[in-house]
């Protein structure tokens, strides 16, 4: 996999555990250890057995006061107490559907909190040493097993030697079996436990105690973070400078402000600022403050109202279609740049492998995605985790956004899709004039296509195209079909119909809000292949023959897409439908464009001289600009979707039709 790659799976189990570093706890310290540790040098340090990738991250008082709340709702007071008993307490975020954290608190790996998008409450989990805890010490809800469970298998109440349930469904319960057998189960409505995860406890379980605070962590952390900080200056002043104009990239989160402090460190003081114009005024203050506090030359970039213009052609933001980056951040960000970069911009940026498989494989220095393509990113805490990043600046004395200490796990836009519903109802109450303008809008656009309420109030307009499965469950409990929530979502953007004539069925699509060029569409048919292929009528249309088939597509000037032919029913619909896209996309690139020009920077030949407008003769049909392209990729390979669903359920009829 090339590097700045993304991986999934297996693959991305591997390259976590590569960079994944041991954490321990240290119990003279009583403190997380990454490494080894600078206070007492004690070499018997006690491994937590942590979720990939590891990166653990101090909860701050708000964190703190959910899982006391999580703990005594879904175990028990008594649980609360004894799991909790003071000191510092880590996070360490694992994949769920939303916001989960496992819980780091006096010394052992006590569980992990849970957000129920259901109850929208959080939720806990007791696991591995606060599970076996929770059972000998009876400390809340648990239950002892006459035999030995599988995992995923149903346990009857009649086969519970001994338990304390909760009396509502869908709670976590710590239980016992024969053999030294533990684990972690789920209470359902007809009663009795579903099994989610059994181990054999074979090591003594330590009694949690009062972690250090602190200052005993700056203390445990002193040298780990000398050699950081040596390193990632080093790396600034050997491997950076020279490499053209570097400015540092000011976000407001504690990423971006823990690299500019470096840089400053190495004698780079140049940065820039953007605002997307959809910023929470934390983020804003605190960009400003870290300006001020390192002395930094910081350049502010507005986006102004970009984003509330480009919402009406593109509709919201989703995790599976991120417009917004390209059009509000990407595009505004290089032409403000560009005045103001004399040879190649290189940007330091808080980019940190543990973020993301993409931003693992992507290294200390990659081409930058987002300026042009002969600039670079620097990334001096590449390695860092983002304990390491609190406390440099809990030691250097660096602002902090306050969105943190709210709850945040990210700081990013304040209506960001990738927010979790945790933190969405955590801007709800900070923000509610912020917030309601955005919810006002999210149920217009739900009214107007025909969503229930639910695809608000619950979070399923963050995603666009597909569901995941967890969400596809949610929303069946709910009493709502998913299925059709999405093809509600399809058909807005380009509603199918069938229509006959004389060429016998034809298949159309209408696009709706493409106000496309048909020359445009015509040379842009070079970046997909087709141009060779096809013609231009006097009249604007535009026809692509495919003969093997004995398929014709036309696209009339009114936006009208046609699949006509005597081949239909035998003619493959994938192969008709990607034919369909390679005509579909130069159309959305010329009628849905808003002039961001990532199709530009993207180029790998330069044939993208401006937006939609193409050199054919240094054209390579490579596809990157209709790739990348918020309207000429998403929107244009979902508008194809009803229409190959169309041509397979038709194939589907006739060959059943055959078969009688």
């Amino acid at each position: 996999m090339p590097a700045g790659g993304r991986v999934k799976g297996a693959e991305a189990t591997r390259l976590y555990r590569e960079i994944m570093q041991p954490i321990y706890w240290c119990d003279d310290c009583r403190m997380v250890v990454i490494g080894s540790c600078s206070w007492c040098s004690r070499d018997g340090l006690r491994r937590l057995r942590l979720s990939q990738p590891g990166d653990i991250r101090p909860a701050h008082e708000h964190d703190v006061a959910v899982i006391r709340e999580a703990l005594e709702y879904s175990v028990g007071r008594r649980a609360a107490q004894r799991l909790l008993p003071g000191g510092m307490v880590f996070l360490n975020k694992v994949q769920a559907i939303d916001a989960a954290d496992e819980v780091v608190a006096g010394g052992l790996v006590i569980g992990t909190r849970i957000y129920d998008v259901y109850r929208r409450r959080w939720l806990f989990k007791p696991d591995r040493e606060g599970a076996v805890l929770v059972v000998e010490e009876k400390l809340g809800h648990y239950a002892v097993l006459r035999r030995k469970p599988r995992e995923g298998e149903i346990v009857e109440k009649n086969e519970l030697l001994e338990a304390d349930l909760p009396g509502e469904p869908g709670l976590y319960v710590a239980f016992s079996a024969p053999g030294g057998v533990y684990g972690v189960a789920k209470t359902l409505e007809r009663g009795g436990l579903r099994v989610l995860k059994t181990w054999v406890q074979r090591r003594r379980v330590e009694k949690p105690v009062p972690a250090g605070d602190r200052s005993r962590l700056l203390e445990v952390f002193s040298e780990r973070l000398e050699r950081l900080e040596r390193e990632a200056v080093e790396f600034l002043e050997n491997r950076v400078k020279g490499l053209g104009d570097v400015m540092v990239a000011v976000s407001g989160g504690k990423d971006s402000t823990v690299a500019a402090a470096l840089a400053v460190k190495a004698g780079l003081r140049r940065a820039y600022f953007f605002d997307t114009g959809i910023e929470f005024p934390e983020t804003i203050e605190t960009a400003h403050r870290v300006a001020q506090t390192l002395g930094l030359d910081m350049a502010e970039i507005s986006a102004g109202n970009t984003f509330w213009r480009a919402l009406r052609l593109f509709g919201p933001p989703a995790r599976d279609y991120r417009w917004c980056c390209k059009v509000v951040k990407f595009a505004p960000l290089a032409k403000a740049l560009k005045p103001l970069v004399k040879t190649r911009l290189v940007t330091v940026t808080g980019q940190r492998g543990y973020e993301s498989t993409q931003r693992a494989m992507a290294g200390k220095l990659s081409p930058s995605a987002t300026t042009g393509r002969r600039d670079l990113l620097a990334a001096p805490i590449q390695e860092w985790t983002s304990l390491d990043v609190y406390a440099y600046i809990w030691r250097e004395k660096l602002p902090l956004n306050p969105l943190y200490e709210m709850g945040y796990e990210r700081v990013g836009c304040y209506l960001c899709p990738t927010s979790r519903l945790a933190e969405i109802d955590v801007a709800r109450k900070r923000h509610r004039e912020m917030w309601q303008r955005w919810e006002d809008y999210l149920h217009r656009y739900a009214r107007s296509r025909g969503l229930p309420r639910i695809w608000v109030d619950y979070g399923f307009w963050r995603w666009r195209f597909s569901y995941p499965s967890e969400m596809m469950h949610l929303a069946y409990r709910l009493g709502v079909n998913p299925h059709r929530m999405l093809e509600k979502l399809i058909v807005s953007h380009a509603p199918h119909s069938i229509e006959y004539s004389r060429e016998g069925v034809c298949h159309t699509l209408h696009l709706l809000d493409v106000n496309h060029d048909p020359r445009e569409v015509f040379d842009l048919l070079k970046t997909t292949g087709l141009r060779d292929r096809a013609r231009l009528e006097p009249d604007g249309t535009i026809v692509v023959v495919d003969e093997e088939q004995d398929i014709v597509l036309r696209l009339r000037p009114n936006g009208v897409l046609e699949v006509c032919g005597k081949g239909l029913q035998r003619a493959s619909p994938r192969r008709l439908a990607a034919m369909a896209r390679k005509i579909l996309a130069p159309a959305y690139m010329s009628g849905a464009c808003y002039g961001c020009e990532v199709c530009v920077a993207a180029c790998p030949t330069g044939a993208m001289k401006a937006a939609h407008k193409v050199d054919v003769g240094r054209c390579a049909s490579c596809q990157t600009c209709t790739f990348v392209c918020p309207a000429g990729g998403k929107l244009a390979h979902h508008a194809v979707l009803s229409l190959e669903n169309a041509l397979a359920a038709e194939r589907q009829s006739s060959r059943r039709g055959g078969r009688l």
